[in-house]
């Protein structure tokens, strides 16, 4: 029970990052709530609390639905920094949506859902081939950027990568388990309550060890934060190891890792950004894409390539995504601007 609890702890943390605009950990947060749920439901049967007297019918938040979209935004933003979250991916969870419908008709008509086998695999095996999915597409880009590879350990960029790590290999794991139960039986459903332990457990050594210290309480101007730091040479520093690294040409270059190229903290660069740009950190990376492609177009090589070739060979992932940011940046069109 305890481990649930501090599961659903860490989760409801993680969710409340969507203030800040940190959508990864909130879609993140949701996959380790459903699974804190799990734990609770799990200790709830065990228990009898779920038989007893006018229970707390927490469990019928549980939703293995939502498993496989959140998953898939939170490794998307996590291997793709291009990656924007956008309209038709709200239809992502229409199926988990089209779940908590039918639990709540079927409550209200006494039906048990469990009798019928189209229920069972709409609600479990589905979720469960998507996951699988998912965490097979995860691996595949993870092996492809090799991030721990460019890595100093012991900074906060190694931690962050081993938090990721660590919650991928658990889930790895759970699917694995996930399926062989679903044939032997459940009787050693034990196992997998253990990996989910261990991974909350895990984040949360993690986290302190990521974040040590205490945010100031000291009102005014934000940099109180930073009293250590000198803003102006720190500024110099970042606009000159991009003009000189480009790092910004690959497709995936996470704030984590500038900020470990900078030796600099995660918060205070974010902070610099934000400050003294007044963007994001997406903003402010494809900021120097969009000048990088605007500086190819310029040249011969835009007779032998094609408009698309020159926005890959500036850092961005897609054509869809070139194409948002540049007439976010612009106000044209790609072909539009360039005839101007």
């Amino acid at each position: 029970m305890i481990s649930s609890i501090l599961g659903i702890l860490i989760s409801l943390i993680m969710m409340s990052q969507i203030f800040r605009g940190n959508k990864a950990d909130f879609f993140l947060g949701l996959v380790v709530f459903m699974m804190g749920i799990e734990i609770l439901f799990s200790w709830g049967v065990q228990s009898g609390y779920v038989n007893s007297t006018d229970p707390i019918r927490y469990w019928k938040l549980l939703n293995y639905l939502i498993f496989p979209p959140a998953l898939w935004m939170f490794v998307k933003y996590s291997t793709d920094d291009n990656f924007q979250f956008q309209s038709w991916h709200y239809l992502l969870f229409f199926p988990a949506i089209i779940g908590y419908a039918i639990e709540i008709w079927s409550g209200s008509m006494s039906i048990s859902l469990m009798e019928y086998n189209l229920w069972i695999w709409y609600s479990d095996y589905l979720p469960m081939v998507g996951t699988l999915l998912v965490i097979g597409y995860f691996w595949k880009k993870y092996f492809k950027l090799n991030p721990l590879r460019s890595i100093k350990k012991g900074n906060k960029t190694f931690l962050s990568q081993l938090r990721l790590l660590l919650l991928m290999l658990s889930l790895t794991l759970i699917c694995i388990m996930w399926i062989i139960f679903n044939f032997i039986g459940w009787k050693y459903f034990n196992f997998i309550e253990f990996t989910l332990t261990f991974m909350f457990l895990g984040f949360a050594l993690l986290n302190f060890l990521e974040n040590q210290s205490f945010p100031s309480l000291t009102p005014g101007n934000k940099n109180h934060n930073f009293p250590n730091y000198n803003d102006k040479k720190s500024l110099e520093l970042l606009e000159l190891t991009l003009k000189e690294q480009q790092h910004y040409l690959k497709p995936n270059f996470p704030l984590k890792e500038l900020a470990s190229e900078l030796n600099l903290p995660q918060r205070y660069v974010s902070f610099l950004i934000n400050h003294y740009h007044d963007k994001n950190y997406k903003e402010f990376i494809n900021e120097y894409r969009i000048k990088s492609f605007l500086s190819k177009a310029q040249t011969s090589e835009k007779d032998s390539k094609t408009l698309l070739g020159l926005a890959l060979e500036s850092g961005f992932s897609s054509k869809s995504t070139f194409n948002q940011v540049f007439k976010n940046y612009t106000g044209k069109s790609p072909s539009e601007y360039l005839k101007n």
